[in-house]
């Protein structure tokens, strides 16, 4: 079995610390869990790994001493409850920050830098503008020129980020490049990082609502009622959009400008 610190999914970990005692020990069963932690019945186990169950606080260390976890082995055992049963985003994203955080985490290095990039907008914009403008380390015009400005630390950081994940690169005259190379993150890394991009680039629409004429901004909304069955097709139309719009960019010989574009569906009432 891996380490502890190796796991991001505490389920998972469950099922997996499970599975290398019942090896060692053919009696330790599911039974045998119920009546060492305490649950009313055999099944319960089985939910908690399924997720059809979570555990309560009381339970975090009752597992803890079933698995015999030290005591930073616990800690973070603990997070990772607390990130999966979080109620909402602002919770599982401190708990997320909090493992990432963890010294012996072992999804430290990759996934915190992953996580930056998909957590913050400037990012994106700064990987797409060197296909705009000629990027070097003068990071105050990088800066200067995203809408809304950052600072040329904020723009430094970006590139140097950028670089490190494979994104761009330093050419021999000193003028970054887009690479082709693509990320991903683990789906709890990436499902907290897409959140907070989210929020954040709401935020920039929000923004571009306020301060920009109307002729430099494209915004409209619709309200409709519609069954489960039209929503889906609509959905599916709004993915081939999404793709014929990579592939006019695609072919753009002549881009100037750095875009952002926002499909924002989300229901009002309940069914």
């Amino acid at each position: 079995m891996p380490s502890v610190f190796e796991y991001i999914d505490y389920r998972k970990l469950l099922k997996e610390a499970y599975e290398e005692r019942k090896a060692q020990n053919p009696s330790f069963s599911y039974r045998h869990i119920a009546q060492k932690v305490g649950f009313t019945s055999a099944g319960f186990f089985t939910n908690i790994i399924a997720g059809k169950r979570n555990i309560s606080p009381e339970f975090i260390f009752k597992f803890a001493e079933l698995f015999k976890f030290k005591k930073n082995e616990t800690e973070y055992f603990e997070l990772l409850v607390n990130f999966d049963q979080a109620k909402n985003h602002t919770q599982k994203k401190y708990y997320f920050e909090k493992i990432l955080g963890c010294k012996q985490s072992k999804i430290r290095t990759t996934d915190a830098q992953q996580y930056e990039f998909y957590s913050i907008w400037y990012f994106t914009a700064v990987r797409e503008i060197v296909n705009v403008m000629r990027v070097t380390d003068n990071f105050a015009e990088v800066a200067a020129a995203l809408y809304p400005p950052i600072k040329p630390a904020e723009a430094q950081r970006a590139v140097e980020l950028l670089a490190k994940l494979g994104l761009i690169r330093k050419g021999a005259d000193g003028v970054y490049e887009q690479t082709d190379k693509l990320i991903t993150t683990g789906y709890e890394a990436q499902s907290v990082a897409i959140a907070n991009f989210l929020l954040s680039t709401a935020d920039l629409a929000k923004r571009a609502v306020e301060h920009l004429p109307r002729d430099k901004r494209s915004m409209s909304t619709l309200t409709v009622t519609c069954s489960r069955q039209t929503y889906q097709a609509i959905e599916e139309r709004m993915k081939t959009f999404r793709r014929e719009v990579l592939e006019m960019v695609k072919a753009d010989k002549d881009p100037n400008r750095v875009y952002h574009f926002n499909f924002h569906v989300f229901p009002m009432t309940r069914p």
